[in-house]
C-alpha cells in the first residue's frame, strides 16, 4: 500500500500505539490504489482494561534514567589548573596529576551554578536607601561576572528616580543615550520586527566584561516622569532580548519605578556596609516589603526578602568593633537567606570607570560566590513560578 496519502486518510487513519497490537489488516480486495481512498469507519473505542493507563503520560518517565544522569558536570575530572596541584603537575608533565584541590573546586561549582538557564527572563534587583553602600559597584560587579562566565546576554539598568551613577562607573564608549532616549523610540521596539542590533544602539556594550548597561538620564526632571507604566514598557522590551536584567535602583523606596521594579523582581540583593546607619537602613526596607505582603495578601514581598542575599562591602572610614559587627551581622542574618563579604578592591573603589580586567583576584572570587548564591534563588524562583504555572492550567 502506497503511503503517499491524502489528508482525509491520514486524518482517519488510526494512531500507531506502543502497547497494544496492530489491528490485523483487511485483505486488499483490488490492486488498483483510487486517487480518493474511501473513508473508513472509526474503531469503535475499546473498554478500559484494569492495569492499563490511557493517559496522555509519555510512555517513558525517566524516573529511574534522570537519577544516573543528575551528576550536571565532570567538574571534579578536570585536572587541576590553580594552586600546588596545578604546579605539581605542571613540573612532572602531566606523569604526576593530584586531584583538585577543595578550593578550586569550589569554583567551578559556582562557576556551573552560574551558567544555569531558565524558564524565562530574570531580574536581578540591587536595593538599599541609603546612598553610598555600593549598590552601583555591586551591579557593575554582577554584571561582569554574570555577563562573563553565564554565556548569556546579561543588561545593567540604572533604574535611579534620580541621575543614576552607573553612566560614571561604566564605559560610555562615545555614547551619549539613555533610558530617556530609548522611551522616545519605545514603540518602534513594541512590534514583532523589532531587532536586538537597533535596541542595542541605546544601550552601552563593556567589551570584555560582556554585559551591556542602560544607564539613567543625566535631568533629574527627566527620570521623575518614568513611572510605573514607562517602566513596565521598557521592562517588556529588554526582557525581549536579554536573559539576565539586574536593575541597579535608587534611594527613595516608595517611588513609582522602584515599586514597578520590584514586583518583577526574582531575586533581591542588598548591599551594606556593617554600619549602623546602613544595616538600620536595609532593615527598614525589609520590614517595608513585609509589610507589603501582610497589607496586600501577595507573599511575594516577603519571599524576596527570605530569598535576599545581602553584598557586605568594605572600605574606608572609621571602623566598627568586632562586637557591634558581630551583631549587626546576626541582625541581618536573622531576615535574609546568606550574607557574603565582598572584599575591599581598589579598582573598585575609583569613583570612576569600574574595569573588571583591574579587579584582583579577592573580590572576582567573592563576586562569584554571590552571583552562585544569587542563581541558587532564581532556580529555586523559576522552579516555584513553574510548578505553579502547571497547577493552574
Amino acid at each position: 500500500m502506497s503511503t503517499n496519502w491524502q489528508g482525509s486518510e491520514r486524518k482517519t487513519r488510526a494512531p500507531i500505539s506502543l502497547t497494544e497490537p496492530p489491528p490485523d489488516e483487511p485483505a486488499a480486495t483490488s490492486a488498483v490504489i483510487h486517487a480518493v481512498p474511501d473513508v473508513q469507519t472509526p474503531a469503535e473505542p475499546q473498554p478500559r482494561q484494569p492495569g492499563t493507563d490511557q493517559s496522555d503520560a509519555p510512555l517513558v518517565s525517566g524516573r529511574r534514567s534522570a537519577a544516573v544522569l543528575r551528576k550536571e558536570n565532570v567538574n571534579d575530572q578536570l585536572p587541576p589548573v590553580t594552586g600546588w596541584q596545578a604546579f605539581l603537575r605542571a613540573v612532572s608533565f602531566g606523569l604526576i596529576s593530584p586531584k583538585v584541590g577543595p578550593t578550586e573546586l569550589a569554583r567551578r561549582a559556582d562557576l556551573s551554578a552560574i551558567q544555569r538557564v531558565y524558564s524565562r527572563p530574570m531580574q536581578i534587583m540591587v536595593a538599599q536607601p541609603l546612598g553610598g553602600v555600593g549598590k552601583t559597584m555591586c551591579s557593575v560587579g554582577l554584571g561582569s561576572t554574570f555577563g562573563i562566565h553565564s554565556g548569556q546576554q546579561t543588561l545593567v539598568w540604572d533604574n535611579n528616580e534620580m541621575m543614576g551613577t552607573a553612566g560614571v562607573r561604566t564605559n560610555a564608549n562615545d555614547s551619549t543615550r539613555t533610558v530617556w532616549d530609548l522611551l522616545n523610540v519605545l514603540e518602534s521596539f513594541e512590534t514583532v520586527t523589532a531587532r536586538k542590533g537597533e535596541l542595542s544602539y541605546y544601550t552601552r556594550h563593556q567589551g570584555n566584561n560582556q554585559f551591556s548597561v542602560l544607564v539613567a538620564d543625566e535631568d533629574a526632571d527627566r527620570m521623575k516622569s518614568i513611572g510605573a507604566d514607562e517602566f513596565n514598557r521598557i521592562h517588556t522590551v529588554v526582557s525581549r532580548f536579554y536573559d539576565t536584567i539586574i536593575v541597579d535602583t535608587g534611594n527613595n523606596t516608595r517611588s513609582a519605578n522602584w515599586l514597578a521594579s520590584i514586583e518583577v523582581t526574582d531575586q533581591l540583593v542588598i548591599p551594606t556596609t556593617l554600619k549602623r546607619n546602613a544595616v538600620v537602613s536595609a532593615l527598614r526596607m525589609i520590614e517595608q516589603l513585609e509589610s507589603m505582603s501582610e497589607r496586600t495578601g501577595n507573599p511575594h514581598y516577603k519571599d524576596l526578602v527570605t530569598n535576599a542575599v545581602v553584598l557586605v562591602t568594605h572600605g574606608g572610614g572609621a571602623r566598627v568593633s568586632s562586637a557591634e559587627q558581630a551583631e549587626l551581622r546576626e541582625n541581618l542574618a536573622s531576615a535574609v537567606r546568606v550574607l557574603i563579604d565582598i572584599p575591599y578592591d581598589g579598582a573598585l573603589d575609583t569613583g570612576s570607570i569600574i574595569d573588571w580586567q583591574l579587579v584582583g583576584d579577592p573580590a572576582r572570587r567573592a563576586f562569584e560566590r554571590a552571583s552562585a548564591e544569587i542563581a541558587a534563588g532564581l532556580l529555586s524562583t523559576d522552579h516555584k513560578r513553574t510548578s505553579m504555572t502547571k497547577t493552574t492550567n
